[in-house]
């Protein structure tokens, strides 16, 4: 019997001497050493061996001075490798679990994907993962996928230079390789134990590296295309409703500024465009043990897992496009409609392009519900915040020409939808009531408004 001699793959040795050190480097890295899967397990409880620890604190140990943080799939093999990894680089050994890595990862959407690896086996799915157009059956579409996971890796190393890892298994390192570099990869080009793919930012693009490739990718790798958008809005579905949801509805909104920052979003907003589909949305989410949130006013709102849903109590207008016109800022004029059977669609308005492009927080060109105009005001700050943009001063003057142009009745109407939801921006509070001042302060406090 051959007893296999393990080692720290050379690649990932030589491309440790070649990336730069001056910025942020992602490097997401196949788990340590492993025993062998038995058949048809996939293996979720299986740890590193004792090969396995050591060899992952040595490449620690080739780190030291350059490893920032570590983050891991959440199964034990990966979870043990980047504790590891950080013991030998001599920083704080707590890996921090990510759900994009691994279980389900990236490229799963669905319980299905599983039915998929055990009909056609894992190498077969690997390949085409990393060749064919269409995704496997419960599988993300490789593409966008791939470019989405490189965009949240580095979102993630932030501005902190070094090396960031990102321990996860065979089929993530591959799929996201052959997608980025554009090589189609054979098993022979699968990784090693520790073998690692490196990414990282500059004036160029995104570099791409792994053995003996390396590619450049214009900036940014992830985009409002529709691609990008459908991908976002099936995982984020997938994971929360299902996709055997019964109804038709639309993910629209702010969610879609995960694709500009990489970060997870703090909650989804679902339109339904009718009752019944209504009806039907918040049944599937009370079955998947949904948890109503305290009441607030035009939603509803429940707790799933780590993800805020909230289903708007108006079904109308029953069009994407008619719905996206009726928000404000030209960024959550971006959305995606499911259709029961798995099918999609993506609506992006031209003025969120623009928006992205010019790195600025714009307005619609016609803000249809301008009676919620000063709440604009809050979330334009908002996003500016979260996406390092500018709010040029011409749209926050846009807002208050608006404001100061209606009679003293509809302003307190204004400012008493402003206040029905607390904002927490106390300089905007205080704009508000420095412009409006007390004039018909309890005049409407009565009203409600749809």
């Amino acid at each position: 019997m051959t007893t296999i001699r393990w080692e720290i793959p050379p690649s990932t040795l030589s491309w440790l001497g070649k990336v730069p050190t001056d910025r942020p480097v992602a490097m997401l890295i196949r788990h340590s050493v492993r025993d062998f899967l038995p058949p048809g397990d996939a293996g979720y409880t299986l740890p590193i061996t004792d090969t396995g620890r050591v060899l992952a604190v040595q490449l620690g140990e080739h780190l030291r001075g350059r490893l920032r943080f570590v983050h891991a799939s959440p199964l034990l093999r990966t979870m043990q490798t980047a504790t590891c990894l950080a013991e030998g680089a001599g920083i704080e050994p707590t890996p921090r679990p990510d759900r994009l890595l691994g279980d389900p990862g990236v490229f799963v959407v669905d319980d299905r994907a599983g039915e998929t690896w055990a009909q056609h086996g894992h190498e077969e799915v690997m390949r085409r993962l990393v060749e064919e157009p269409m995704p496997p059956f419960g599988c993300a579409d490789a593409e966008p996928a791939a470019r989405f996971l490189v965009h949240h890796m580095l979102a993630t190393a932030g501005e902190v230079p070094g090396i960031h890892a990102f321990a996860t298994h065979d089929s993530l390192v591959t799929a996201t390789v052959a997608r980025l570099v554009g090589e189609r990869l054979t098993a022979n080009d699968w990784p090693w134990y520790l073998e690692a793919a490196f990414f990282w930012r500059d004036e160029q693009g995104v570099h791409a590296a792994y053995r003996t490739w390396h590619a450049t990718r214009p900036d940014p790798v992830v985009s409002l295309t529709e691609a990008d958008v459908v991908g976002f809005a099936r995982r984020e579905v997938a994971a929360t409703v299902g996709l055997d949801c019964p109804a038709r509805f639309f993910l629209a909104g702010g969610a879609f500024k995960t694709l500009l920052t990489g970060r997870a979003p703090r909650d989804l907003d679902l339109w339904a465009p009718s009752r019944e589909d209504r009806a039907a949305l918040v049944d599937t989410l009370r079955r998947k043990g949904a948890v109503p949130l305290p009441e607030v006013p035009y939603t509803e709102g429940f707790r799933l897992g780590d993800r805020t849903i909230e289903v708007p109590l108006n079904t109308a207008p029953g069009e994407l496009e008619a719905r996206l016109l009726r928000f404000d800022l030209a960024l959550a004029a971006v959305g995606a409609e499911f259709l029961p059977g798995d099918e999609w669609r993506a609506v992006v308005h031209p003025r969120a392009v623009e928006s992205m492009a010019s790195r600025q927080v714009l307005l619609l060109d016609e803000l249809l519900n301008w009676r919620h105009s000063l709440s604009s005001l809050v979330r334009m700050r908002r996003y500016a915040n979260e996406l390092g943009y500018a709010v040029p001063e011409s749209e926050v003057a846009r807002v208050w020409s608006i404001f100061e142009s209606q009679p003293p009745d509809v302003q307190a109407e204004m400012v008493q939808r402003f206040r029905a939801v607390p904002r927490g921006d106390a300089e905007i509070e205080a704009d508000v009531e420095r412009r409006f001042g007390r004039r018909g302060e309890g005049v409407t406090q009565a009203r409600t408004y749809a």
